[in-house]
C-alpha cells in the first residue's frame, strides 16, 4: 500500500514539478533562514549557562545620585563593598572582585612585551564562583601576592611550546609566578578573562583598597541563596548602606543576575559592549515570520490549485477510497516536498555558513551543525512543515464531493479565495516590516555618524604607547618618540594623553569631585584623564572659556574641565568657572580653561563631566595626519617606534575607525535584517508567482475573449497586477503602526536619534509594488500577448 502511495505521489509531483520546486524552494529558504537565526537568538540568550550555579550568581552596580536627582549607573563599585557585604548580610555566601587592568595590559617575558585584552585582578574566590577549568595548575596560591594565571591562548602565544608552570613574567616594574593555565573563556560569556592577577597583588603594590570608598573600578560579583527574591535583596542592600555606610558613599547599590547582563544591562564601564534583547526579540520575530510565509505559500499554491485535482479525488471516492485514505495520501505528498525541502535548506545552510558567521560576527568556536538541538530542531521543522503546510489543503481537497466528478469546474469558494488574499497580506505586512526597519536603522546610523561629537576624527591617528617601565623613563622616551613624529613632513601635530575618545576603560572615573570648601558632597561620576598641551588642538575641541595648558609652563594642580562638568559643579557658565577652585581627591585645584562637550563615549550615551589634568604620560599618542598618502605615512611612522620601542610592536587605530566600532552591534543589526527582509520579500513573491502563474492559467478563456472585445495590452496586465497591487497598499496599511511602535521603542537606546521619518513607508510600499510588477510582469505580457484564437481554440 504504502509504495502504491509513494508512485502516486511522486507522479502527482512529477506532473506539476514547476509548482512543487516553487514549494520545495519556498520552503528550503524558509527553513535555512529560521535555523540559522534561531541559532544567533539561542546563542544571545545562553550567556553564562555554562556556569551550573549561574542562577544564583548577581552582579552588584551603583547608581550615582546627587540628592534625589538619578544621575547614572556604573557596573563598577569599590573596593571594600564585596567584604563589607559579606559580612553584614548572611544572604551573602560569598563574593569576587575583579578590577580591570587597563593601565597595566602589557606583559614582559625574555625581552617581548605583550598587550593582554582582558587582565584582571581578582580574588581567589572568581575560581570557583566561575567554575574557571584549569588545563595545567591551579590558582591555590591567589591568597598571596604576585600570582598569575592565564589562559590557554595567552599561554601559548607568550611561551610557545615551553611549560609556563613556575615562570616569571614582568608586569610594569613587578614580577609575578604563572600557577596555572585555564581553558579560553566561551563565547557566551560577559567576562572574557585572559589573564588574571591576584587580587593581593593591588595591596602590596600600594594601591589604596581596603578603605577606599571613593574610586569605584571593581567589578563585584556575590552568590546568593537559590531562588532568593532578588528585590526584596535588594531593598534591603539598600536599606543596609543608608544606614551603615551614609556617612561614606550616598549611591544605591543593586544585584543584577548575571545571566541578564549580556542583553539587558548597557551600564557606563561594561567588560565588553553588550546586546541588545530588544534586537534579538525583533530577530525572533523575523525567524518565525520567514518560516511561516514559506508554509503560507505552500497553503495558498495547493488550495488554489484544488480546482486540477477534483477530478482525481472525486473519481477515487466513486471507486471506494475512504477520506482518511486520501487524507493520507496527500500528506504523504507533502511529507515528500518537506523532506525535499529540508536536504535543500541543509545544503543552503552549510553552502552560506562562512557569510553567516561573518554577517553576525561569530567565530567557528560557536558550533552549530553539531549540536543536538539542531539535529531536533531539524525533526521538529518536519513535522511543523508538513502539519501547517499539509493538514488544511489536504482535509480540504478530501472533503471534495464525489458529484463534482461530473461538474466542469472546481468553484472556488469565497471563504477560500478570502483566507489566500489575507495570506498574502499576511506575508507582505512581515516584508515591510523588516524592510521599513532595515531603513530605520540605517537612518539612524547615518544620522549618527554626521553628529557633531565636539572633535574632528578626520586623519587621527592613534597608537598606543607601551604600559611598562618607569614613569620618568615613559615620559622621556613618549617626548622622544613624539618629537621624531614631528619631524616627519606627513605629520601636522602629535598628541600625549592617559586615554582618547572613545576609549572606555582607559578612562578613571571618581565621585565626590566638588568645588572647594563647598559642604555638600555632589555624587556625579566624572570621567578623569590626563592631557599635555597638544591634545586639545589636535583633536580640534573648542574652548569655551579659559586657556589650554601651555608647554613648559607651571601646570601643577591646574584643570581644563568640559562645560557638562562646569554646570554640575555649580559654576553658572564657563566663563565663569575659570579661576575657580575643586577639591579633588583632597588637593585644592585651579580650572584654567572649560572646553566645549565632546563625546568621550558613544552617542548613545550622555556627554560625561570629563575633567583634564597636564600629563606627559605616553599612554595613548593621537597624530594628525597632513597627507592622503596613508600608507608611506605609516611605514614612517612605524620607522621611527622601533627607533624608541624597538621591543614593542606597533598597535594603531585610527579615530573614525574607533568611534564607528561603538555602532558595530547595531550596523550588524541592520545589516542582519536587511538581509532576512530581502529573504522575506523573495520568498513572498515567489508565491506570488506561483500564484499569478496558476491564475494565468486558468484564466486564459477570459483573458482571449476580453481581446476579442477589445481589450488592449495595457488593460490585460493592468488587470492581472492590480489585484496584487491592491493587496500591497492593505498591507502597507497594517505594517505601518507595527513598524512605528517596534522601531521607536528600539530608538530609545540613543540618547540622540532621529524622528522616524514618513517617507520610509513610501519607498517601501513603492519598492514592494515595483518588485512585485517585476515577478508578475513575464507571465501577464505573456498571456496578454496571447493570441485569442490559441486559447478559445478549445472551446
Amino acid at each position: 500500500m504504502l509504495i502504491n502511495y509513494l508512485k502516486s505521489a511522486w507522479r502527482t509531483l512529477w506532473k506539476d514539478r514547476y509548482y512543487a520546486l516553487i514549494n520545495v524552494f519556498g520552503l528550503a529558504v524558509s527553513t535555512a533562514v529560521f535555523l540559522l537565526l534561531v541559532h544567533f537568538v539561542r546563542f544571545e540568550y545562553s550567556y553564562e549557562n555554562f556556569i551550573k550555579k549561574a542562577d544564583d550568581l548577581y552582579r552588584v552596580t551603583l547608581d550615582n545620585y546627587n540628592g534625589s536627582e538619578y544621575v547614572d549607573t556604573d557596573c563598577e563599585t569599590f573596593p571594600p563593598l564585596g567584604p563589607f557585604l559579606k559580612r553584614e548580610m548572611p544572604e551573602v555566601l560569598d563574593f569576587a572582585r575583579l578590577q580591570m587592568l587597563e593601565d597595566n595590559n602589557e606583559i614582559q617575558y625574555k625581552h617581548r612585551a605583550f598587550r593582554i585584552e582582558h587582565i584582571y585582578a581578582a580574588d581567589p574566590s572568581t575560581f570557583s564562583l566561575f567554575e574557571v577549568p584549569f588545563v595545567k595548575g591551579d590558582a591555590d596560591s591567589f591568597h598571596r601576592p604576585y600570582q598569575l594565571v592565564l589562559s590557554e591562548t595567552e599561554a601559548k602565544r607568550i611561551f610557545g611550546s615551553e611549560d609556563p608552570i613556575g615562570k616569571t613574567v614582568k608586569q610594569e616594574n613587578t614580577l609575578y609566578t604563572v600557577t596555572g593555565v585555564f581553558q579560553d573563556s566561551p563565547a557566551n560569556t560577559h567576562l572574557k578573562l585572559d589573564v588574571l592577577v591576584s587580587f593581593s597583588s593591588l595591596n602590596a603594590l600600594g594601591w589604596s583598597i581596603d578603605d577606599n570608598w571613593g574610586g569605584n573600578n571593581n567589578y563585584l560579583y556575590i552568590q546568593l541563596p537559590p531562588k532568593i527574591d532578588v528585590n526584596a535583596f535588594n531593598a534591603k542592600l539598600h536599606a543596609l548602606t543608608k544606614s551603615k555606610l551614609n556617612e561614606r558613599v550616598r549611591n544605591v547599590f543593586n544585584a543584577e543576575p548575571i545571566k541578564s547582563i549580556h542583553l539587558h544591562s548597557h551600564k557606563f564601564f561594561e567588560p565588553e559592549v553588550n546586546g541588545d534583547v530588544k534586537a534579538v526579540n525583533f530577530l525572533a520575530v523575523i525567524a518565525l515570520l520567514i518560516l511561516l510565509v514559506g508554509s503560507v505559500n505552500y497553503v495558498n499554491l495547493t488550495t488554489a490549485r484544488a480546482s486540477d485535482r477534483v477530478k482525481e479525488i472525486g473519481m477515487r471516492k466513486l471507486l471506494g477510497s475512504s477520506k482518511g485514505l486520501l487524507i493520507r495520501q496527500l500528506l504523504l505528498e507533502t511529507l515528500i516536498i518537506n523532506v525535499a525541502a529540508i536536504g535543500f535548506a541543509m545544503l543552503l545552510i552549510v553552502t552560506v555558513l562562512p557569510f553567516y558567521r561573518q554577517l553576525i560576527g561569530q567565530d567557528n568556536s560557536v558550533d552549530l551543525l553539531g549540536t543536538g538541538f539542531f539535529w531536533l530542531s531539524i525533526a521538529s521543522l518536519l513535522l511543523f512543515n508538513c502539519v501547517i503546510s499539509g493538514l488544511y489543503p489536504a482535509f480540504q481537497l478530501a472533503a471534495t464531493k464525489p458529484i463534482k466528478v461530473v461538474g466542469r469546474v472546481f468553484t472556488t469558494d469565497k471563504e477560500g479565495s478570502f483566507f489566500r488574499k489575507a495570506l498574502i497580506v499576511g506575508q507582505f505586512v512581515a516584508a515591510m516590516v523588516v524592510l521599513s526597519a532595515t531603513l530605520i536603522v540605517f537612518q539612524q546610523l547615518k544620522f549618527l555618524k554626521n553628529q557633531d561629537i565636539g572633535l574632528n576624527p578626520s586623519e587621527l591617528l592613534v597608537i598606543r604607547g607601551p604600559k611598562t617601565g618607569a614613569d620618568s623613563l615613559r615620559s622621556q622616551k613618549g617626548l622622544a618618540f613624539k618629537n621624531s613624529l614631528l619631524a616627519l613632513p606627513e605629520v601636522e601635530k602629535v598628541a600625549l594623553s592617559d586615554a582618547v575618545p572613545t576609549a572606555l576603560y582607559d578612562v578613571s572615573t571618581s565621585v565626590g569631585i566638588t568645588r572647594y570648601g563647598a559642604t555638600d558632597k555632589n555624587r556625579y561620576n566624572y570621567n578623569l584623564y590626563g592631557i599635555d598641551e597638544d591634545f586639545v588642538p589636535t583633536n580640534d575641541i573648542k574652548l569655551s572659556a579659559g586657556k589650554n595648558f601651555e608647554k613648559g609652563s607651571l601646570n601643577e594642580n591646574k584643570l581644563i574641565i568640559n562645560e557638562t562638568a562646569a554646570k554640575l559643579l555649580g559654576f553658572e557658565s564657563p566663563a565663569a568657572a575659570v579661576g575657580g577652585l575643586i577639591d579633588l581627591w583632597g588637593a585644592k585645584r585651579t580650572v584654567i580653561g572649560v572646553i566645549r562637550d565632546f563625546h568621550q563615549h558613544s552617542l548613545k550615551e550622555a556627554v560625561p563631566p570629563m575633567i583634564h589634568w597636564y600629563s606627559t604620560r605616553s599612554d595613548f599618542f593621537t597624530v594628525k595626519l597632513q597627507t592622503d598618502h596613508v600608507a608611506s605615512s605609516l611605514l614612517a611612522i612605524e620607522k621611527e617606534w622601533k627607533a624608541v620601542y624597538s621591543e614593542y610592536a606597533l598597535n594603531y587605530h585610527f579615530m573614525d575607525e574607533l568611534l564607528d566600532q561603538q555602532y558595530q552591534s547595531d550596523r550588524r543589526f541592520g545589516e542582519v535584517v536587511g538581509v532576512f527582509s530581502v529573504l522575506v520579500l523573495l520568498i513572498t513573491c515567489l508565491g506570488v508567482l506561483g500564484l499569478t502563474t496558476y491564475t494565468i492559467h486558468k484564466r486564459t478563456k477570459e483573458i482571449g475573449i476580453r481581446k476579442v472585445l477589445g481589450a488592449s495590452i495595457p488593460d490585460i496586465v493592468s488587470l492581472l497586477s492590480f489585484e496584487f497591487v491592491r493587496l500591497i497598499a492593505l498591507a502597507l496599511v497594517v505594517a505601518i503602526p507595527i513598524t512605528w511602535y517596534a522601531m521607536n521603542n528600539w530608538l530609545q537606546n540613543y540618547a540622540l536619534h532621529i524622528q522616524i521619518p514618513w517617507w520610509v513607508f513610501g519607498l517601501v510600499g513603492l519598492f514592494a509594488v515595483g518588485i512585485t510588477i517585476l515577478t508578475l510582469s513575464y507571465q501577464t505580457v505573456k498571456a496578454a500577448w496571447m493570441n485569442p484564437v490559441e486559447s478559445l481554440k478549445k472551446e
